[in-house]
């Protein structure tokens, strides 16, 4: 049983942090894992788009994947835990793409959501206080990020509208 407050604390510079659970190792873990694929779609889309645009923002997410690797691996290996290491997958030389850069742009927005939706989880299971701000931090770029690409995406009409519910006052009025 946890007996004390000073459990869920964290952020303290004066006091080392103490040491992860089994939960938070676990979502570590699983999203230094998810940004490692996300480095790697990035780098071949990137490498297979044509608009100077769509590389730009597609480099931009690999950059944001390897540095989220790096802060979620460092508070693994601050606790004396293996990060875990990328499975190696090579991404091939090949600038001809078998995905249209909609798809890709969808692709990755898919993953944007998914990864913040991540995050949320991590933070909220999260029992120390330093955890839940970086996993703050670090949504808060995926989402500024997110939000470029579906401007990318509105901007080459590639967002589709979702069905949503009827404007009541609208209707309503039409009827009188």
């Amino acid at each position: 049983m946890i007996d004390d407050k000073s459990y869920l604390s964290g952020l303290n510079p004066l006091k080392k942090p103490r040491p992860l659970n089994a939960i938070e190792i676990a979502h570590l873990s699983f999203n230094v894992e998810t940004n490692m694929v996300g480095t790697m779609l990035a780098l071949s889309f990137s490498q297979a788009a044509k608009s100077k645009e769509i590389i730009s923002y597609m480099e931009r997410g690999r950059n944001i994947s390897k540095k989220h690797v790096k802060v979620l691996s460092s508070t693994l290996l601050d606790n004396d835990i293996q990060s875990p290491n990328s499975a190696d997958y090579a991404v091939k030389g090949n600038d001809e793409s078998p995905f249209s850069e909609r798809l890709m742009m969808q692709l990755m927005a898919f993953l944007s959501t998914l990864g913040s939706g991540n995050y949320s989880a991590a933070a909220s299971a999260s029992q120390r206080s330093d955890l839940i701000l970086n996993y703050e931090r670090l949504s808060l770029e995926i989402a500024q990020f997110a939000k470029d690409g579906a401007d990318i995406m509105i901007k080459h009409k590639w967002l589709e509208q979702p069905p949503g519910s009827p404007n009541r006052t609208d209707l309503a009025r039409r009827q009188s």
